[in-house]
């Protein structure tokens, strides 16, 4: 668990960098070793950081696709999901979908007026 939790927490602080690329490597890791339901969770977070770096890429037709994916992967966990607010990160991932889904280009962030997602820690239950 120890392992999990360290190589976890690496994976959102190289998503919350914009380093996708590295991000998705690291919760893959995870992922390959999981055999339970926390697959579908992981393999959220990998398609979405996968979504990013295809958007770098000039491949907004991929990062929806990826967006769309990792949506519905993340929509079956509740809105505090292994120590992060997934409901703020679906929020962000489905502003950028509809951004991405009104433009035939590759619109810059700046052009969008977003930033790109971070995973912020869920609020402590009271």
């Amino acid at each position: 668990m120890e392992d999990y939790s360290r190589q976890f927490d690496q994976g959102i602080e190289l998503f919350n960098r914009g380093d996708f690329y590295e991000c998705h490597d690291t919760f893959e890791e995870i992922w390959l070793q999981e055999s339970s339901d926390r697959q579908p969770f992981l393999q959220g977070l990998i398609q979405a950081a996968v979504a990013f770096h295809h958007y770098r890429h000039g491949k907004s037709g991929a990062a929806r696709t990826m967006l769309r994916l990792s949506l519905e992967k993340l929509s079956g966990y509740p809105d505090a999901a292994e120590g992060i607010d997934l409901s703020r990160l679906r929020g962000e991932l489905e502003t950028w979908k509809r951004a991405l889904d009104q433009s035939l280009s590759s619109p810059r962030p700046a052009e969008i007026g977003l930033e790109y997602p971070r995973i912020w820690p869920a609020e402590p239950s009271p």
